[in-house]
Formats: structure tokens, sequence, C-alpha cells
């Protein structure tokens, strides 16, 4: 029977059972498993049915050692349930158990699903299942006294209790007496559990309306299927933990918020919670917005939607993903007929030209040995992102977020600076990105017949948004129920200023998540990165300064990340060069495994493709989702890393003198934010790692935000 036809789902459990083979173990399963895509049945994958498991489940061969554990559900679907070696495989077989909760399929542990023998179960048969480190299935059903009646003495009960199969009691054959021994093996060899039982259609119905199930995954075709087992999707993007699945399609009766610490699935659960809500769209002719501040994610996310949406092509009537700045361009474009130009040149010059024309007038002030640096900050975060309209305002505003105060006179020439700035852009026909968001706020509230136009919108990284941008986003959409779906870590924050929630008329109280659980990277990465920020203090956009929230680590495990120190950038580049030759020849690395990032575009970005380039395939990540998705060494800055992942990381030319860049004019709180700012941004970029992350730095000390990570936790090497 050919399986051309198949529909193919795949478990969480499966997923990490193949992530933690062996390279060469695991390259041999992938080959056993394409083999089975053609034909399950073949006569050279040894198909087996699993004796006492479920009606269904069999197994297939990889080699000697390993199966493949697989459900068959009549009558066109497999569902790839676990890999292991040969005993261990077939232990853990016998105690799945396909069930349905709410109409959602779900692969669970028997112990879970109220299985039984004869029906027959005593209190201390339950204290022995919660004692047992590995509560077996063999004599699941039966209790303490039909055990003893069968001869056996009460101090061998547990270890009878904690056996699955006839292997297992094979062990036990010396404490038990012939009789005894042949009574229970007798029982092992021909005793059958009692397991709930659900029809195979119902099975079927529900993997292909839920799109899988609580941790399983259908996939839309072979095509997506063979992306994952290449590694060119993560499982992350594709399963849900149940208590995701619940933000995903929970009815909020306003807007929501959810937290969490990177890694924990906060972009997955909003494209996820994106697709549930686009359908309801379909369904009454409404649309719905995805909204992201980096320029990247976009595109990545329409590609997982797409995935989502299956054969399906996504109805643009009803679903829209750009950034925030895209869509005030084309919002302006379409409602204004307003075309603004962009010039960042432009920009740097009107700044220059109107801090020169106000200083007179102020001539008395040490503002002006600040930089031009400071005052597009400040008018970039404290004025247009606040949405300040006047100087009085201006004057009575907090500054929160901004570093050293200012006194009245100093604001009154920092506006002043703002004006003349503005009229000089004006008058030149150009504007900066602050006012795309500005002039589309005021073309929506101008014609409030284009207010709510959106049934929903799901905005992700809002910690990088204004406060000017999220009063904009405010009325794009009606207050009603499931309006906003609001995704952000504060920890995360990589751009200066800030706001609240409630400050500004977005109500959150009753309907806020935090989600501390990694999923991505290993223990000992996300532990190096967190304590790197345990003295970090956050605003998180709920009227309160919190502390770092420290995560659920998460169970993966592998090596502490590594800092290696050059004296000349050319050896910095060399030994990243002939490290990735190192894992792709030992570990079964592939180059499309591997990322460069680093803080600023130059000088690194020239580096990387000359001294990089001749050794592996790089590919710069760019606005197409190829470029992230496909094939190819991957590289860009920390900025454009944000909300991306790797299996192997390296952040080259993190020393002091890149990390942070030299402003010797700030001071004071000013260069403590700023500082912050730097900190949480290399934070960014080392959680980007999932399996490996590597340091490296050149032409000095490395930076110093690394001090704080213990020896435990990073190892560090000096190369002279």
């Amino acid at each position: 029977m050919e399986t051309g036809s198949y529909q193919k789902s795949m478990s969480l459990e499966f997923w990490q059972d193949l992530e933690q083979l062996h390279p060469t173990v695991k390259s041999k399963a992938v080959r056993t498993i394409n083999r089975m895509l053609k034909n399950p049945w073949a006569r050279e994958l040894h198909p087996e049915k699993i004796k006492a498991a479920e009606e269904g489940i069999y197994s297939c061969r990889v080699d000697d050692g390993y199966r493949i554990i697989w459900k068959h559900i009549k009558p066109n679907d497999i569902v790839f349930c676990l890999v292991d070696n040969h005993d261990e495989a077939y232990r853990r077989a016998r105690r799945k158990s396909f069930i349905l909760d709410d109409g959602v399929v779900k692969i669970a542990d028997v112990l879970e699903t109220g299985t039984v023998a004869n029906g027959k179960a005593d209190a201390q048969h339950d204290w022995i299942l919660q004692s047992a480190k590995k509560p077996g299935t063999l004599f699941i059903g039966y209790t303490d006294d039909e055990l003893i009646n069968m001869g056996v003495s009460s101090e061998h009960i547990p270890h009878v209790r904690t056996l699955d199969d006839e292997n297992g009691l094979a062990n036990l054959e010396r404490l038990l007496d012939e009789a005894t021994f042949d009574k229970l093996l007798e029982i092992a060899l021909y005793g059958e559990l009692s397991r709930p039982t659900v029809p195979d259609k119902d099975l079927a119905k529900s993997l292909q309306r839920n799109h899988g199930g609580d941790d399983l995954y259908r996939f839309i075709d072979t095509e997506e299927f063979q992306k994952v087992l290449n590694g060119d999707i993560a499982g992350w993007m594709l399963f849900l933990a149940p208590h995701q699945r619940k933000l995903v399609h929970r009815h909020f009766n306003g807007p929501a918020r959810v937290k969490g610490v990177a890694g924990s699935g906060k972009t997955v659960v909003a494209i996820h919670r994106t697709y549930h809500l686009y359908r309801q769209a379909q369904e009454n002719n409404e649309k719905v917005l995805f909204l992201t501040f980096g320029n990247r994610l976009p595109a990545i996310t329409r590609y997982l939607l797409q995935h989502l949406a299956g054969e399906d092509e996504l109805d643009p009537d009803h679903l829209e993903a750009r950034t925030l700045h895209q869509w005030c361009a084309w919002f302006l474009r379409t409602y204004g007929d307003i075309t603004l130009n962009i010039d960042q040149r432009v920009q740097i010059d009107a700044l220059k030209d109107a801090i020169k024309q106000v200083e007179p007038s102020y001539d008395d002030l040490i503002l002006w040995d600040r930089s031009p640096y400071f005052f597009r900050e400040e008018i970039s975060n404290a004025i247009k992102g606040r949405m300040i309209n006047n100087q009085d305002d201006y004057l009575n505003l907090d500054r929160s977020g901004r570093g050293t105060p200012l006194r009245p006179r100093e604001r009154q020439a920092v506006y002043a600076v703002y004006k003349q700035y503005q009229t000089i852009l004006d008058d030149t026909g150009y504007c900066d990105w602050d006012d795309f968001i500005i002039h589309a706020y005021n073309l929506l509230d101008a014609q409030p017949d284009l207010q709510g136009m959106y049934r929903s919108v799901i905005v992700d990284e809002i910690q990088d948004f204004t406060e000017a941008a999220m009063l904009l986003i405010n009325k794009l959409v009606p207050q009603q129920p499931n309006n906003m779906f609001l995704v952000g870590d504060g920890l995360q924050r990589i751009y200066p200023g800030g706001y609240s929630l409630g400050a500004i008329g977005i109500d959150v109280v009753g309907r806020s998540s935090i989600l501390q659980k990694n999923y991505r990277n290993t223990e000992q990465i996300l532990r190096a990165a967190h304590t790197m920020m345990e003295r970090i203090v956050l605003d998180d956009m709920d009227d309160e300064v919190n502390a770092v929230t420290m995560p659920l680590y998460s169970v993966r495990n592998g090596p502490v990340p590594e800092l290696h120190r050059f004296r000349h950038t050319e050896d910095e580049m060399a030994w990243v060069a002939a490290h990735i030759a190192k894992l792709k020849q030992h570990d079964g690395y592939q180059d499309r495994d591997f990322a460069v990032l680093y803080r600023w575009r130059k000088p690194y970005q020239m580096t990387v493709q000359k001294n990089l380039g001749a050794h592996i395939n790089l590919i710069e990540i760019s606005t197409q989702p190829e470029t992230y998705f496909g094939p190819g060494a991957k590289y860009t800055t920390f900025h454009s890393a944000k909300g991306l992942e790797f299996k192997v990381v390296f952040i080259v030319g993190v020393s002091d003198y890149f990390v942070p860049k030299d402003e010797w004019e700030m001071d004071g709180r000013e260069l403590e934010e700023y500082l912050a700012r730097e900190r949480r941004l290399l934070y960014v970029a080392m959680t980007r790692a999932r399996d490996l992350l590597y340091l490296t730095c050149s032409r000095g000390a490395s930076s110093h935000f690394l001090e704080d990570i213990p020896e435990t936790s990073m190892k560090r090497c000096v190369h002279d």
C-alpha cells in the first residue's frame, strides 16, 4: 500500500526524541521515515503490531537497536509517536493511548486515561503508582491482595508494580517461587489491558479540525514534513503546549496581554491566535491585522500563517501582516493620498542645522555639549513618541525611561530644537519614521468612519512600540471582545522610552498572562543569558517597575556558552570559520544551522563577508522569508535577529569597543539607561541560540556585561 494520499501527523514526543538522537542514528531514522512515507508496510522496514499496545500502534525498524513507533488511524492517517531503542520504545508504546478531550485528540500515558485490566484497584495500588519511579502497566489492574494470592510477597509488590513487559519480569524470577513466576508470566504473555477506545473516524476528524491536537501537529503535505525533518522549521513553531493552546482559543472580553521570557513561544502563540481569529473573520466578512516592529518578521509571519492555512491561500481581504510603519505608509497612500519621503542623511543634517540655529538663544546651557544623538532620541521618544503637541505638555511630561532629568529651561531649548527640526523637514519635503505614526493617527482621528476598520489586531513585540504607536493601534479596532492581543517582554526592550498600557486607555486587567517556560534554548544558554540580566529592573508596560522574571528552565541540556578573546580580528574570524568546519564534520551540523550576529553593521558586516564567505555559504537575512528558512549560514545584526532562532550562534565583536558604542557625553541616569538597553540587546542576541552559543571579541577586553556571568555558566578562552 503506497501512502502518497496519507495524512501525516507528528507528536511533540517524537520530535523531541528525534532531536536527541546521535547524528548517526538520526540520519538512519530520517531515512526510515522517508521510506515509510512511501510505504510503511514495506517488508524491509519490519513493520510489527505491538503486543499489549493500543489498537493500530506499530513499530518500524531503524537499525538493530532503534525503532519508530507510529499509529495507523484508518483509513489514511499516520501519526509518528516516538523513536527510541528497542526495549524502551516498546515499553513506552504500550503506555500510549489516543483519547479525545473536549473534541481535541491527545496522545496520553495510559496512567492518565483511566486504563484498567479488570476494573479493580485499591489505595495501596495508588500509593505504589505515585511512589514508584517508573510505574508499569503489566499488572496495573490487579490489587495487592490479588497479587499476594498469586504468591507475591508484600515486600516484592513494589518491584512487580514497576513492570511493563515479560522481559522485566524475567529479572524478578530469582525473587519468586516457580508457581508464582509461571502465573505472572501467563498474565504477562496473554493478559490484555482494557483501554479507552476512540473511533478512528473521530480521531481523524479531530486531527483535521485542530491541525493536530494537544502536542500533535498535522502536516499540510509531504514537503512541509520534509522541511521539519531537515531542520528548516523548528518544533516550537509547530507544537503548542496546553497552556499556550488555551491562550490561542480563549475568549477575552477586551484587550489581552501575553508576557513571557525569551523562548517561551510568545510569537508562536501570537501567530496561532492570528490564524484562529482570521478564520472567524472569514466567516463574518471581517479583517484581522498582525503588526510587529522588526521588518524581517512580517514575511516570516505570513510564511508560517500560510503553513497553518495548508492548501488554502490566505485571503488578503481578511488578513494583513505588516510592520507598523508599513501599515502607516499603506494607510496614508490609500486614504490620504499622502506619500512620505525618508532619507536618514537629510534627517541628521536637519537636526544639526536646528541645533545650530537654536543654540544662540540658550547659549548659557551645558545642554549643547550633548551629541545630536541625544536630541534625536529625545524628539523621537519623549516628544513624538508621546504625541506631544505643545511646549507646556512637554514641560510637564514625565520623561520616564529617558535617563538624565532636564530642567525647565533645558526642556524649552529641546522643544525649540524639535520645532525647528520639524520645520526644516517639512520645507524640504522629508520626514522621519515617527511622522508616519503621527500622520496616520491624525488622518484616522479626522475620519471616524475609518476607525475600527479591523475586527482584531495582534501586536508582537509591544515593548518596542512608542506610546503614540499604541494610541494609533487602539483606534484601529472597536472596543469589543477579542479586539487586541498584545505580546511582549520588557526584558527584550531595545529602544528607549516607555509607556503604560493602562495610562493610555488599554485595560488588560484580568486578561494578562505570563509564559515562563523556555522551549527554545538549552538550560545552559538560558542560564548564562539570565544571570547577565539579574540586576536589571524593567518597565513592562504595566505601571510597575519589575524585577527580572526568572524562567522555568528548559529541559534541554548542552554545553555552557563559550567566550573567546583574540588579539586580532583576523584571528577571531579564522577561529569562527574553523569551528564551524569542526561542528559540521564531527557533530553533523549543516550550513543552515549557523548564524553569525553582530551589534554594529560597520565594520562587522564586511568583516564577516570577507573572512567567512570563502568557507561557508553565507546568506544575509532580509525581508524575504527564504533568507531565514532556506539553506546557507545566516548573518545579520542583533536588531534584525530579534524574534528568530538558530541552532548554533556566533556573536562576534563582543568587546567594550563595540558594545556599548562610545557616547562620551552621556552620564548619570542617561548613560545608565543606554547601557541597560545595550545589555538587553546582547541578551536578545544570546537567546537566539538553541543548541550552542559562542561569543568572540578582539582588540581589547570583552564586554563588561559578561562579567556578571559566573565561570560555571560560561567557559572563557584567551587566544594569544
